[in-house]
């Protein structure tokens, strides 16, 4: 059975035929049901059917749990501390994990006890718990909080 672009069906073709079909029409035949019987084909762009499955493939994905990022600093005001932490719950809420990091500048990085600190106390403030250790880059500290289980 064979259908053309346009969804019309042409009937029950030989393959040599349909071949001939797809060929004059610039397109390509493709057999969309191979367990039907007859054998179902269709005559069109190769090239764009696979393209419009792919753009269908990505569009339905849910999106991922993404892991969200908090930066904190050493001189971080009262205010920007609870904005912080509201948003840092949120996130947590959402996604069950966020990276929180902490830059440190200058003379800061003499006082890593210090930093080490408030990152305890952004957990504790968070009621969340460390996915792993707390990794140094440089002048960066890095770690995962996870939300502590109840």
């Amino acid at each position: 059975m064979v259908i053309d672009n346009d969804g019309q069906q042409l009937g029950v073709k030989s393959l040599i035929e349909a071949l001939q079909i797809a060929e004059t029409a610039g397109l390509d035949l493709v057999e969309v049901s191979p367990s039907h019987q007859p054998p179902i084909a269709k005559i069109l762009d190769y090239g764009k059917y696979c393209y419009e499955l792919e753009k269908k493939r990505k569009g339905n994905k849910q999106p991922t749990n993404e892991i969200k990022e908090v930066r904190l600093s050493m001189k971080i005001d009262d205010h920007d501390w609870q904005v912080k932490v509201k948003k840092g719950k949120e996130f947590i809420g959402k996604s069950g994990k966020i990276k929180v990091l902490m830059k440190l500048v200058g003379r800061e990085m003499l006082f890593k006890d210090k930093a080490m600190a408030k990152m305890d106390e952004f957990r504790t403030a968070l009621d969340a718990q460390y996915d792993g250790d707390v990794q140094r880059f440089g002048n960066r500290f890095i770690v995962l909080l996870k939300a502590s289980k109840k």
